[in-house]
């Protein structure tokens, strides 16, 4: 095996290991805690992205490693978390022999995973024994950002406790390594108390700039112009290790890890391979869980009150079920309400469906109608033959009834695609394309109109005088009618495909917002952290108007915590 590029004594410094997603970050991190592993050393991994229980494996993703590593939460889970669980995950971690990954990826907000780390870092400070631990933060910036904008909330005092940690760590035994893939957004006060610097492939100038508060207060300016100069180019898996207080400055390319990838992404058109992990022994563990837990309720007044009052309102609910309990009349009454709901909207919806099979045969009909309708004259009709042998009677010439005004008619329309103007034709395709109706200003936004222009009101205007549309501005919607002259359209893709589809129609903006939520389905992210992670200002009128776009076209939810819709998703 190669000569592995940090030396051991440097396994102890507070390490900052940098670099752009696929760059080998992650790995080259890893190949550094097997290695305090196969000593015995103790490991904890917060990780946001569910990408580290691989060390429990060897690298062919079969046989079990030697590595005693609990996992906490996740689809790999030994034992399940939730965000209320922090700290109580955080006194057991601090008294318990094994390392720990807590997998946070199941949490769905990133305001529940800020809520998690502040409790737990709070506890395992406060109940640390001063034997030695590494604390290895994934994705850091996520607990120490550069900027925070809510200067009261959790993000805040989750900063500060990680700059306790990282500063003062060293008394309680704990050493912090630093791992991100975007040091412009990585606190520069946590940054700044590293001891050396592990950076991978980096090609953003902000990213590269944000290193240079590191460098002006460790190494030398002119070493680390040159460092800066070269991250651009780097090789997956290549680096540059620079520990000043060791002498140490080099290019270097990582070894392989002993243990499975599992922050491997899979290559386009190959399977994701599923993997399940063996299980511990975790007897002694949930024991101490269990103490722990019996511990901290005994000594939370708090935490009492709260058990008491939730008992009681309990109560209250269980008293008030009793006595305001609705008799059968009533159930039976409100379900066949449900029953009658569902199948008109269902008969709404399959009639709809119908017309649009039949509208190439519908042309007839129309205008048989109108014919019935207005009194004109059918088209002759070819004659019976006589079946009988009647002899015929005598022809004589027939006197010429007076002649009559033939009434007015409604021309009639093709229903196979009747001549409509542009903007009526879009409306009716895009009321065809969701039978349930849409609001006014979404039908603006789907047909690219301005919700008062005139062009815009004209359409809707002459479709609802042709009986084409029924409905007021909260919800219009196409009528029989509409889909006949309308003719074919093409119907809403289905499933992932309609995510690409509104990707491919929205703006930029909207785009950057709606693919960002998408990527974290179904979790959801702040206001501020979508802006950061889309590129714009959290106040600027462009993003803040994409969002609402978004929000009118019911592609996402919420205000303060944002989610991509699971409509995109079906």
């Amino acid at each position: 095996m190669s000569r592995h590029p940090i030396p051991d004594a440097a396994l102890d410094d507070r390490l900052g290991i940098v670099g752009m997603t696929g760059s080998g970050k992650t790995y080259g991190a890893g190949t550094c805690v097997e290695r305090i592993l196969a000593k015995r050393g103790r490991v904890i991994i917060p990780d946001p992205l569910g990408v580290w229980w691989g060390l429990r494996l060897l690298s062919d993703g079969r046989t079990t490693s030697a590595l005693d590593v609990v996992v906490f939460g996740g689809p790999h889970a030994d034992l399940p978390v939730s965000p209320q669980h922090g700290a109580l995950i955080g006194e057991t971690v601090a008294g318990m022999r094994e390392s720990a990954i807590l997998d946070l990826s199941g949490f769905e907000t990133a305001a529940s995973e800020r809520r998690f780390m502040l409790a737990f870092l709070d506890a395992l400070y406060r109940k640390a024994t001063g034997e030695p631990v590494h604390l290895v933060f994934d994705e850091a910036d996520l607990w120490a950002p550069e900027r925070i904008l809510d200067r009261e909330g959790d993000a805040t005092k989750l900063h500060g406790m990680m700059q306790t940690v990282v500063r003062r760590g060293r008394v309680k035994g704990l050493t912090s390594w630093l791992i991100s893939q975007r040091p412009a957004a990585l606190s520069k006060s946590v940054l700044s108390q590293v001891d050396g610097l592990v950076a991978f492939r980096l090609t953003a100038s902000q990213d590269r700039k944000a290193l240079g508060a590191w460098i002006e207060g460790q190494a030398d300016k002119a070493e680390g112009a040159a460092m800066l100069g070269g991250l651009p180019t780097k090789a997956r898996g290549e680096a540059v290790v620079w520990l000043p207080a060791r002498g140490i400055l080099a290019d270097v390319a990582f070894p392989p890890k002993a243990t499975w990838d599992s922050s491997r992404s899979p290559k386009r058109g190959e399977k994701r391979t599923s993997i399940d992990l063996p299980p511990l022994d975790l007897g002694s563990l949930k024991e101490r869980l269990a103490a722990v837990e019996a511990e901290t309720k005994a000594n939370d007044p708090k935490a009492l009150r709260a058990e008491v009052a939730d008992l009681k309102r309990r109560l209250a609910s269980n008293e008030a079920a009793k006595i305001n309990m609705p008799d059968a009349t009533a159930l039976a009454e409100a379900e066949r309400r449900g029953y009658d709901a569902g199948y008109a909207a269902g008969v709404g919806n399959g009639r709809a469906q119908v017309l649009v099979l039949l509208a190439p045969y519908s042309k007839g009909l129309v205008e048989t109608m109108d014919r019935l309708r207005t009194g004109a004259a059918a088209p002759p009709i070819s004659p019976v033959e006589s079946r009988g042998a009647m002899p015929a009677a005598p022809c004589r010439p027939a006197t010429p009834a007076p002649a009559r005004a033939a009434a007015p008619r409604t021309p009639s329309v093709a229903a196979a695609g009747a001549t409509l103007p542009k903007a009526e034709r879009l409306v009716l395709t895009v009321l065809a394309q969701y039978p349930d109706g849409r609001a006014k200003n979404q039908i603006a936004i789907l047909t690219g109109y301005a919700v008062d222009g005139g062009g815009f009101n004209n359409a809707i205007s002459a479709a609802r005088s042709a009986g084409r549309l029924e409905g007021s501005g909260d919800r219009l919607r196409i009528t029989d009618r509409g889909l006949a002259d309308l003719g074919t359209f093409e119907p809403l893709p289905t499933g992932r495909a309609l995510l690409q589809h509104w990707l491919g129609k929205l703006g930029k903006a909207e785009r950057a917002a709606l693919s960002g939520l998408a990527e974290i389905h179904p979790r959801a992210m702040s206001k501020d952290e979508l802006a950061a992670r889309a590129g714009y200002e959290p106040s600027g009128g462009g993003f803040n108007n994409a969002l609402s776009r978004l929000r009118t076209l019911e592609l996402i939810e919420g205000r303060g915590e944002l989610r991509a819709s699971d409509a995109l998703f079906g």
